[in-house]
C-alpha cells in the first residue's frame, strides 16, 4: 500500500459534482463517500443550518457526527423559501452530475422542484430522492429516525436477549441507508454513460433495511411455506477467565479442533448423535463454556492461533483503533481542523495503491457562499 497525500493522483470520482441538499446521516454520509471517491461535493443548507450539527456530543457548538459525515465537502446556505434561493440551487444543479436530496415529496413539490422542472435544468442530471418510508403510502409523511427503523423492520426483535429488543449503539440504519444510496448514485453515472440521459433514483430507508436484513435474518421465511418459529443463531461470545472473545468455528474440522483445544475431543460422539443442526450447534457451545473460563483470552488466542480454528478478541472501541492490522492498513489518519486535530477513516479502498484520505475538513456554515450566483 502506497501513502499517498491528497493530490498525487487522480481518484476514480475526479471532475464529477455533487449537489448534496440532504440532513441528518444517511443522505450527507452517502455524499461524504463520494467526496472521498473524488467528487466535489457541495452541501446545501438552510441558514439555520443541517440540524444534525447540534446532535449528539459537540465541540465548541458543532457536532462531531455532524463532523465525521461531512468532511470533504463544500458548503453554501440557501433560504429555498425565497425565489432568490430557488435560483441559486438551480444555478447549482445546471451543470452537476448528481444531485442527493431527503426532504419529503409534499415538499419538493411545494418548493417547485418537481423533476418535469429539474429536468429542464439538466436533463443529465442523476436525482437521488431518499425518504423514510417512500414517496406514498400510509406513512409517507410521517417522520423517521433510525432506532424507528430497527424497530419496524424486525431487526430489534430478532436482536433480542431473553425475550426483551434490543437497539443497537450506533446508527445502523442510516448507515446502511448511505451505503445503498452512495451504490445508487454510482449505478445512476453508470446508467447515463450507456443512455447520455439523467434519471430519478429514489428509495426509502425502510426499504434499505428490509433489503439489508433478508439475507439471513428472515431464512425462516424465505419459502413462502414456511412457518417454523423464529430461532436466533448461537451467541459466538464466550466468556473466558478474564473476559470475552469471539469464536466462531464453521467446519466440522474447525468444531473438532476446538473440542480438542479445550479438552472436550471426548464429547464428539454425544454431538455427532444429535441430529437436530441447531441444537447439536447449541450443545457444542454449552460443552465448551465452562472449560473456556479456566484461560485468560491472551492465552486461548494463540491455542485457537495454532489449531486454525477462527478467534478473536472482544476489542474495545480503543483497543480497536489500535489493531495492528488497521494500523498497517492505514485505515486511520489525522486532519488539521479549526476545532482541532482529528482522527479521520479513509474511503475503504485504494486506487493503484493510493489511499482515499478525506480531501478536507467538514465546512462551517455557509463557508463558501461566495461560489452562488
Amino acid at each position: 500500500m502506497t501513502s499517498s497525500d491528497n493530490s498525487a493522483f487522480v481518484r476514480p470520482l475526479d471532475g464529477i459534482k455533487v449537489v448534496e441538499m440532504a440532513t441528518y446521516l444517511a443522505g450527507p454520509f452517502s455524499a461524504k463517500m463520494l467526496s472521498d471517491m473524488g467528487a466535489d461535493v457541495v452541501k446545501v443548507e438552510m441558514p439555520t443550518g443541517d440540524p444534525y450539527r447540534a446532535v449528539g456530543p459537540t465541540r465548541e457548538g458543532t457536532s462531531i457526527y455532524w463532523l465525521n459525515g461531512n468532511n470533504g465537502k463544500r458548503a453554501v446556505t440557501i433560504d429555498l423559501k425565497s425565489e432568490a434561493g430557488l435560483a441559486q440551487l438551480k444555478v447549482l444543479l445546471a451543470d452537476a452530475d448528481i444531485f442527493i436530496e431527503n426532504s419529503k415529496p409534499q415538499v419538493t413539490a411545494k418548493l417547485g422542484l418537481g423533476n418535469d422542472v429539474i429536468s429542464a435544468i439538466n436533463p443529465r442530471l442523476i436525482r437521488l430522492s431518499i425518504t423514510g418510508y417512500g414517496p406514498d403510502g400510509p406513512l409517507s409523511s410521517e417522520p423517521v429516525y433510525d432506532a424507528l427503523l430497527q424497530g419496524r423492520s424486525g431487526l430489534l426483535a430478532f436482536e433480542a436477549v431473553d425475550g426483551v429488543p434490543r437497539a443497537t449503539n450506533h446508527f445502523l440504519a442510516d448507515k446502511i441507508g448511505a451505503l445503498f444510496a452512495c451504490q445508487m448514485a454510482l449505478a445512476g453515472l453508470a446508467g447515463r454513460a450507456r443512455t447520455g440521459k439523467g434519471m430519478h433514483l429514489q428509495t426509502s430507508m425502510l426499504d434499505m433495511m428490509s433489503y439489508y436484513n433478508f439475507p439471513d435474518m428472515l431464512q425462516h421465511r424465505t419459502f413462502i411455506d414456511d412457518g417454523r418459529d423464529w430461532n436466533a443463531p448461537p451467541q459466538v461470545v464466550v466468556a473466558t477467565k478474564d473476559g470475552h472473545m469471539v469464536l466462531s468455528p464453521v467446519t466440522g474440522k474447525q468444531l473438532s479442533a476446538t473440542l480438542q483445544v479445550v479438552g472436550c475431543e471426548g464429547r464428539k460422539d454425544e454431538l455427532r448423535a444429535i441430529a437436530d443442526g441447531r441444537e447439536r450447534t447449541y450443545r457444542f457451545f454449552s460443552i465448551i463454556a465452562d472449560p473456556l473460563k479456566e484461560k485468560t483470552t491472551a492465552e486461548w488466542l494463540p491455542l485457537f492461533g495454532e489449531a486454525q480454528v477462527p478467534a478473536a478478541p472482544v476489542n474495545s472501541p480503543d483497543a480497536g483503533l489500535e489493531d495492528a492490522q488497521l494500523l498497517h492498513n492505514q485505515v486511520y489518519a489525522e486532519m488539521e481542523t479549526p476545532l482541532g486535530t482529528v482522527r479521520a477513516p479513509r474511503y475503504p479502498m485504494t486506487v493503484d495503491g493510493n489511499v482515499l484520505r478525506p480531501l478536507m475538513p467538514a465546512p462551517a456554515l455557509g463557508q463558501d457562499n461566495d461560489m452562488l450566483a
